[in-house]
């Protein structure tokens, strides 16, 4: 769905090593491929679902891939909506926030 509103996402399963993580809207790094992108990510652990939007990432999909992710600071929580207006909306504000941590 990412990719339909305009910010498609890497949908990875998780393994977290810090517990401290909680679930929310991240600004992060993602690394792939030995190159490391700024991302946007969604956290969500009760669910066990993680969503990474890569900054200025234009390569192919990489299915299967081995990716590192580091979350940097949380910038928002996770909010559900019933149309797709307004998640577009939350969306378009979740990332200005992460670009902000980034200075982007």
């Amino acid at each position: 769905m990412g990719r339909t509103l305009g910010y498609p996402t890497a949908n990875l399963d998780i393994l977290i090593k810090d517990t401290k993580c909680k679930p929310g809207i991240y600004a992060a790094t993602v690394t792939l491929k030995k190159k490391k992108y700024n991302a946007a990510l969604v956290l969500n652990i009760a669910e066990n679902k993680v969503e990474a939007h890569l900054f200025d990432y234009a390569g192919p999909e990489f299915y299967g891939a081995f990716v590192e992710i580091d979350p940097i600071q949380k910038v928002s929580e996770i909010e559900y909506y019933d149309n797709l207006k307004d998640l577009k909306e939350k969306i378009d504000e979740d990332i200005q926030l992460v670009r902000n941590v980034f200075k982007m």
